[in-house]
């Protein structure tokens, strides 16, 4: 509780999550056919293009933190589509499964939404294409909102303290699968999409598909090098 109290305290005290929240100008990173696993990782971990300069810093929860992340689904608008709220509780307890059972050196879990997590979510009864509102985090609130957004904070030396994600209303039920285990993995530090057709049915960090609904290949490889 006490470590929890301190990452809560320095998003009311401390500036630097503001980069956090506006380091998504590079969303999503071109690629053309299949990249090497080194230049796979490159993209999604600090938006390098192949061959190219990172984009992003590198950023991952320190080794302490990443054995015990905290994940709770602290807020459901009273009119937000049932079907979806259900299908985020239904789903959430596997997903955190699939993460901890990728073979990185992390562990997630889940906790009552009176307690402070590592990770929030949030369902908020917003159309896609407005501004996020009402979650009561300053640094998330006014930020676009498109089908779903996940922002996260880092310190100085590049280990992140907190992550926040948003569902749009119009989220459908057959994407919560996919759209939550890519938000959560990208809270754990692989922030950025690929485009590209060969990734398009193979990653959950595809810009162009929703095929991909579990953590296999490049993707894997990926979150395993990040927490090793």
């Amino acid at each position: 509780m006490v470590r929890r109290a301190a990452h809560f305290a320095l998003v009311l005290a401390a500036t630097l999550y503001l980069a956090a929240g506006h380091v998504r100008a590079q969303e999503y990173v071109i690629a053309k056919g299949k990249l090497s696993d080194d230049d796979f990782y490159r993209l999604v971990a600090c938006a390098a293009p192949a061959a190219g300069d990172c984009q992003k810093p590198f950023v991952r929860w320190s080794p302490s933190d990443a054995r015990d992340l905290t994940v709770s689904l602290v807020q459901v608008d009273p009119d937000y589509p049932k079907r979806v709220s259900a299908r985020v509780v239904d789903l959430l307890d596997g997903t955190l499964s699939e993460l901890n059972g990728s073979g990185a050196n992390l562990r997630l879990r889940r906790v009552a939404p009176d307690v402070t997590p590592d990770i929030s979510l949030h369902l908020l009864d917003l159309p896609r294409n407005s501004k996020i509102s009402g979650t009561g985090l300053p640094w998330f609130d006014g930020n676009p909102l498109s089908m779903a957004r996940m922002q996260l904070g880092w310190r100085n030396d590049g280990s992140i303290f907190i992550c926040a994600v948003a569902f749009s209303r119009d989220v459908s039920p057959k994407a919560v699968q996919r759209i939550l285990l890519e938000e959560i993995t990208q809270c754990l530090g692989l922030m950025t999409d690929i485009r590209g057709s060969y990734y398009a049915s193979r990653s959950i960090f595809s810009e162009d598909g929703m095929q991909a609904t579990t953590l296999k290949g490049q993707d894997l490889m990926a979150l395993r090098r990040h927490y090793p």
